[in-house]
């Protein structure tokens, strides 16, 4: 039980990186909802710079990603690639957050490789990966930094589980659909051109669904340009981040340490006049140990650019 077990901790705790995150943090203090006010979306100056905020306003975007996703541990290593295109159709949900329901498209490539690629029982043939991830859809709920609200998003019926056993269950790779949508964590504070901007927060991050860990987060924010060639001023703004945090287990009566450590770095670009994605990239990498039983890594790289949908 215990090499799944570290297996699937490390998985979990690399998809929660999903939707493009661009810093290791998933969970925002309360004073963010509705940062400094600027409900209304969009970039003012602020204090001599520049804040980023998505606006409350309804359009439509095309997204297109490609992800490559690996792992190792337990004594078991394995994969994803994909790219593809999805539908990300926002709408305002109240004074401060938004409504992001996205869907897959098209599908150019879905690989999976390793302890991923799950074998089909009794003889039944293989899936059409392709075609199922070609039906995900889904929703989520944000605020205007991009943040999602977990519970509202929770208690949205297009996200309720699966029902075990069923066809819709068995091979299920809608999960990875979730790598879609905005980019989040849009920093609070204003940004002047190359200057860094440095923050650190302490708060709990899931594991697994039911493992909280207390982490440790330092994520430094910079303008590098801002870029008005285009007739539209482009700004382009680097993240590095670095998380970590330990929790005591038990199991069966065994005890042991867990330690997760998460490194990211990525640059992403936002349209000032519409504030709206025009593109982005990250890498990051995850790392935990469970003491005697091992540890492992997982990392992921994405590339999403977004445009006006018809």
């Amino acid at each position: 039980m215990l090499r799944p077990f570290s297996t699937a901790l490390a998985l979990v705790g690399a998809l929660g990186l999903g939707s493009l995150s661009l810093s290791a943090c998933t969970k925002k203090t309360a004073d963010t909802a509705n940062p400094d006010g600027a409900g209304a979306g969009g970039s003012t100056p602020s204090g001599g710079g520049v804040v980023l905020r998505y606006k409350a306003a309804p359009t439509r975007l095309k997204e297109n990603l490609n992800v490559s996703f690996n792992i190792t541990g337990g004594g078991q290593a394995g994969g994803m690639k994909s790219d593809f295109t999805g539908l990300l159709d926002i709408k305002p949900q109240g004074a401060d957050k938004l409504r992001v329901d996205y869907s897959v498209t098209d599908v150019r490539a879905f690989e999976l490789t390793g302890s991923m690629n799950e074998k089909p029982k009794d003889g039944k043939p293989v899936p059409d990966l392709k075609a199922k991830f070609l039906t995900t859809k889904g929703a989520r709920i944000v605020d205007l930094l991009g943040d999602t609200d977990k519970a509202a998003t929770k208690a949205l019926p297009e996200n309720a589980p699966k029902k075990e056993g069923t066809p819709e269950d068995e091979f299920d790779v809608s999960g990875f659909g979730s790598f879609l949508g905005l980019p989040p964590e849009l920093p609070k504070e204003g940004l002047v051109e190359g200057k860094p901007v440095k923050v650190s927060k302490e708060d709990k991050e899931s594991f697994l669904g039911t493992i909280e860990v207390d982490m440790e987060t330092e994520t430094t924010y910079t303008l590098l340009k801002i870029d008005n060639s285009s007739g539209k001023r482009i700004a382009d703004i680097k993240v590095e981040s670095e998380s970590s945090g330990a929790k005591e287990l038990s199991q069966g009566g065994q005890t042991m340490m867990l330690s997760i450590d998460i490194a990211s770095e990525s640059t992403f670009a936002v349209n000032l006049d519409d504030m709206l994605p025009v593109r982005a990239h990250i890498e990051s990498t995850t790392s935990f140990s469970a003491g005697a039983q091992g540890g492992g890594e997982s990392r992921i790289v994405m590339d999403a650019t977004y445009e006006p949908a018809t």
